[in-house]
């Protein structure tokens, strides 16, 4: 069969159409089209996530020795637009999505990290030792448009942040107990001003009839990226926020370790966790049943 031929084009029509079907880029070189109105900073607690997950890797050996034993670790950075909803598996193979909601992360591509930043993995991100992830980078990451060790550089400089505010003071604090959800509200607007408390969700999931803190999510404007965690970097709705908690939340010690001992607990390794303080008491309650949170938006990947 003879293949049909195109006739040739001037040199000039076919710059003419190059121009017109690139990308208009922003700044790092990133497609305005892919330009984030704002970004989600994703923290999870993780004594929470193996009260509800024992059987995960990082689960095995949790204890208020461990830094994410008694700290808000970070989870991942998402790319939101201004309905909140993320961005998500951009540009990425149709199976990563596959892989990732069947948890066979171990399966998925790793990203090439420096030296120094895979030593900080370990530590701030525990849910690597079940290669999360590397889920987390093709759901998420895969749309900043950032090159690995650029995004858990911003990333990681973020979470630090977070590990020594009052709203991560007080959720260790709360360990083995429950924890007022609009007390961390105030503990956070104290920190970084009034309605502050609109960037600061708290996503609790519910067994047993307990709502147990798994995540808390930070938004954050683009310049907060590279100027740090700051309330005038912080992102706020224009509508109330919805919060997926109830007033009382509880906060799960790890795996074997009683609310009594919260109070002696040692230090948490240094850098960057704060020191833990005293426990928090506040009466036990009933909760409502909770809806499971919306499904993240994906975004199709474009034909070649």
């Amino acid at each position: 069969m003879r293949r049909r031929c195109l006739p040739a084009l001037a040199p000039s029509l076919v710059l003419a159409l190059v121009l017109a079907m690139a990308p208009v880029l922003g700044p790092g070189g990133r497609s305005e089209a892919q330009m984030s109105d704002h970004y989600a900073l994703l923290m999870v607690w993780m004594p929470g996530l193996c009260a509800l997950e024992a059987e995960r890797a990082e689960c095995k050996d949790l204890s208020l020795r461990r830094y994410d034993g008694q700290n808000l670790a970070f989870m991942a950075l998402e790319m939101a637009g201004e309905s909140g909803v993320s961005r998500t598996f951009c540009f990425t193979m149709p199976s990563d999505f596959e892989m990732d909601h069947s948890r066979d992360w171990c399966d998925m591509n790793e990203p090439d990290v420096s030296a120094d930043l895979a030593r900080e993995l370990k530590q701030l991100m525990p849910v690597a030792q079940s290669c999360q992830d590397r889920g987390m980078w093709a759901r998420y990451a895969s749309c900043t448009m950032y090159s690995a060790d650029d995004y858990y550089t911003r990333a990681f400089r973020l979470a630090k942040a977070v590990a020594a505010t009052k709203v991560n003071l007080k959720i260790a604090g709360a360990i083995g107990r429950t924890a007022s959800q609009q007390a961390l509200v105030a503990a956070f607007e104290e920190e970084f001003g009034e309605g502050a408390g609109g960037a600061i969700d708290f996503i609790c999931r519910k067994k047993s009839g307990k709502s147990h803190l798994v995540n808390v999510k930070i938004t954050l404007t683009v310049r907060a990226l590279t100027r740090g965690l700051g309330k005038e970097f912080l992102w706020k709705p224009t509508r109330p926020l919805r919060r997926s908690c109830p007033e009382n939340i509880l906060v799960d010690a790890p795996p074997g370790a009683e609310a009594a001992g919260a109070a002696a607990a040692p230090p948490a390794p240094k850098p960057p966790a704060p020191g833990v303080p005293q426990s928090m008491p506040v009466e036990p309650v009933v909760t409502e049943p909770l809806s499971p949170p919306d499904r993240p938006e994906t975004i199709p990947i474009p034909s070649r």
